[in-house]
């Protein structure tokens, strides 16, 4: 099965548009994010520094690891196998 061709005929205003919006998603991520940190923390419910230095129990860790390379491939696998 042949992979899509992403990149062929972008422009760079196409490129830009790309960036500009996941930033603004990923802003939007982070920020809802550190919302519920600040919310669970006024609830007492846990503080921020617990979520910073929380170490993963082993299936949670495998999960993340898996899924951070999930969104690696999904993200840059594209502009990689175009490169080739």
């Amino acid at each position: 099965m042949a992979s899509p061709s992403y990149l062929q005929n972008a422009t760079n205003d196409e490129l830009a548009r790309m960036v500009t919006a996941l930033t603004e998603e990923l802003w939007i991520l982070r920020d809802r994010v550190m919302t519920l940190e600040q919310v669970l923390e006024d609830a007492d419910v846990v503080t921020v520094d617990d979520v910073d230095l929380h170490e993963p129990a082993e299936a949670l860790g495998t999960r993340l690891r898996r899924e951070r390379q999930r969104v690696i491939h999904k993200v840059l696998g594209a502009p990689l196998l175009v490169a080739r």
